[in-house]
Formats: structure tokens, C-alpha cells, sequence
């Protein structure tokens, strides 16, 4: 069951994210499988031309619905992941699904805190407007590696 709900709310989220935004999605996920163990994706902006943005997130999925008090989803995340996915040198994300209504919000995994959730906010849900600030937000993190005319890697395994 565990498995299944999982799945599910990967399915979900590759859903939610890649809605179309006028003719097409902004966002390009490829999940990366169950051997990794703080990321579930990696997301790729769609649209710049000389680079590829990218942001890493976790998805976290359940049927236990929301807090009374705040409602908030009742996810859980333990410490070890929150830290495991914020040392990731590009923006990360966490991601809370709620299987039954099939929504999921967002909220950042990039350091600012760093200890386990019992619950997730749902002030950010995956919608168009979202989608548009986490697009430029991530795209904003990137652009400066773009300016930057060192940002090649000066490799010694060098083409012959």
C-alpha cells in the first residue's frame, strides 16, 4: 500500500507540475527512480535557450488529510531528509500531495529549516500562478552561472 501511495503521488505531482501554461508546460520533470535517497526529481525549466535551469524535489504523499488548526497536510518528513535534500548546491523543494483530492503544495527545502515536518504548509499549492514564481525563481537562481564566463568546468579528461 505504502508502495502504491507513493507512485501515486509521483504520477500526481509530474501531473501537476506539467500543466500546460497557454500551449505548452514550463516545466520538464524526470523522476529519478527509488535508489536515490533524499531526491525523487529532477525538474528542468522549459523556455531559456543557452542554459537549462534545474531544481531538485522530494515528494512526500498521503490520505491522512489536514490539520485542524492550521490546515496544514499531514505529511511527515524526517530530519534526515529535510538536511539530505537541502545540501544540494540548486534550489530544492519538497512536495506534499493529498491523494484523495489530488492536490499538492510546495515549499522550499533550501536550508531554511532544517528540521523533520510532522505537517506541510499549504499556503503554496501547484497552481498557475505558482508554477510562474518557481519558474522564475528558479530561473533567477541560474542566471548568474550564465554571466559567469568561468562557469566551464576546466576538466583534465580532455577531448583528443
Amino acid at each position: 500500500m505504502r508502495d502504491a501511495l507513493g507512485q501515486r503521488g509521483e504520477w500526481l505531482f509530474n501531473l501537476l507540475i506539467t500543466t500546460f501554461h497557454s500551449d505548452s508546460p514550463i516545466f520538464k520533470p524526470q523522476f529519478l527512480g527509488d535508489k536515490w535517497q533524499y531526491v525523487d526529481f529532477i525538474v528542468e525549466l522549459v523556455g531559456p535557450v543557452s542554459y537549462i535551469p534545474y531544481f531538485f524535489v522530494q515528494v512526500k504523499t498521503t490520505r491522512q488529510g489536514y490539520t485542524q488548526k492550521e490546515n496544514r497536510l499531514k505529511v511527515k518528513v524526517k530530519e534526515e531528509s529535510v538536511i539530505g535534500i537541502a545540501s544540494y548546491p540548486a534550489p530544492t523543494y519538497i512536495v506534499g500531495i493529498d491523494d484523495i483530492q489530488g492536490t499538492g503544495y510546495i515549499v522550499s527545502a533550501n536550508g531554511e529549516n532544517l528540521k523533520s515536518l510532522s505537517s506541510l504548509s499549504t499556503e503554496f499549492p501547484i497552481n498557475k500562478q505558482n508554477r510562474e514564481i518557481l519558474w522564475n525563481e528558479v530561473n533567477d537562481f541560474w542566471k548568474p552561472y550564465t554571466q559567469n564566463k568561468q562557469k566551464n568546468l576546466s576538466s583534465k579528461f580532455k577531448w583528443r
